[in-house]
Order: C-alpha cells, then structure tokens, then sequence
C-alpha cells in the first residue's frame, strides 16, 4: 500500500541559507521557489492520491484544478499547436484548450499514481541565462532497486507565481513531442480533425482508467 508522501524541506532551508550569503541570491532566489513549488506540488498530489474519504469523481476534479493551477496551459498548446495556433478561430481555440487540459490530466494522473510509493527528490534547480523567469528542475523518482527515472521540469514564472510549461523525462520533451504528433494530424485532418481524435482518445481511455483509490 502507497505510503503518505513526505515533502523533503530540508532541500529547501539548506539552499536558502547557502543563498544568503550569495551575491547572486537574488537570481537564484527564484530557482530555490521554482524547485520547492514541485516539491510541493508532487505532495500535493500524492495526498489527493492517498485520500481514501473522498471519490473517484471528487478526486479527478481535484486534480484537475491542481493541474490546471500547476500547468501553464494556454502558453503549452500555443507552442505545440504552432503556426496553426494563429490559423485557429477562437472557437477551435477554446475547444482545443478544453480537450488539452483533459490530455494533461490524464497524462499526469497516473505517473503520479504509479510512482505514488516512491521516493520523489528535487536534485538540482537552475535558472534560464537568457530568460530569467524561467527555471529548469532537475528531479528524480527513486524506484528500489530498478532504475531511477530522471525528469527534468520547465518552470516559468508569471505574475508571482511558478507554472511547468514543459516536462522531459530521460531526455525527451513532451511538448515537443506533442507539437510533432499533433502538427502531423493537423497536416492531415485539420485543427478540427485533431480536436475530435483527442476526444476519442479521452473517451477510450476513460473506460479503461484505472482507479487510483483501489490501491489504497
């Protein structure tokens, strides 16, 4: 059974205080608030997880409002949409938006509840040289004895507050990933096209989503 996970602070308050004597703590001041924001984000989220007084239902909406707080989702399908972001009419926009943010969750929700009962470490935070609003978080999912997955977030900050625009996981970037799969579908079917093969998708893999509550 998953345990409760348990936010490592002591990363935080360690580069906190190497940061105070810094001359540079102003700069980095941002990296350390971008890296404790998914810190707190993944105890969020494994919290949800392990919630066994609330339902299945209750427990997608949260998680949808704490994806849809902790993603900069409209900058994320601008990018992956491209050129065809201009092209779209506001209608495809919004419709686009909506099913997006339902890829997301389903997306995310279950790499949280497959890692769940493992240990979560931010290791390393850094921000962009050309873009100082924007960091990048080294993290690592400690899996026992099999291999540890490495993920790398991109965390922008916008009006005082951190939203992932980008997560690469051993190397690859989902959203270029995403602008490469849904450009080609595009490039067939039209913006129309795309939006409709992602609410098929939805739809399928609703009736075969595992319930999260069930390892509990």
């Amino acid at each position: 059974m998953p345990q409760p996970y348990r936010s490592p602070l002591p990363f935080a308050l360690v580069v906190l205080a190497s940061l105070a004597a810094s001359p540079a703590s102003a700069v980095l001041a941002g990296a350390v608030e971008a890296g404790q924001f998914l810190v707190t984000l993944n105890a969020a989220a494994i919290d949800n997880l392990n919630d066994a007084a609330i339902s299945e239902e209750q427990r997608n909406e949260r998680f949808r409002k704490l994806a849809r707080d902790s993603f900069d989702l409209p900058r994320i399908s601008k990018f992956v949409l491209g050129i065809n972001w201009r092209r779209a009419t506001p209608e495809q926009r919004e419709a686009f938006l909506d099913v997006f943010e339902d890829v997301n969750l389903q997306r995310f929700m279950p790499m949280f509840a497959k890692y769940a009962d493992q240990k979560f470490t931010v290791d390393k935070t850094r921000p962009d040289k050309n873009k100082p609003r924007l960091y990048f978080v080294d993290s690592t999912i400690h899996r026992g004895e099999a291999e540890p997955v490495s993920i790398e977030w991109r965390i922008i900050k916008t009006d005082d507050r951190y939203k992932i625009i980008d997560v690469v996981a051993e190397g690859v970037s989902m959203v270029l990933t995403l602008r490469n799969e849904y450009g080609a579908v595009i490039k067939n079917k039209g913006i129309d096209g795309l939006i409709d093969q992602l609410r098929k998708r939805i739809n399928k893999d609703d009736g075969a989503a595992p319930n999260t509550a069930a390892a509990q």
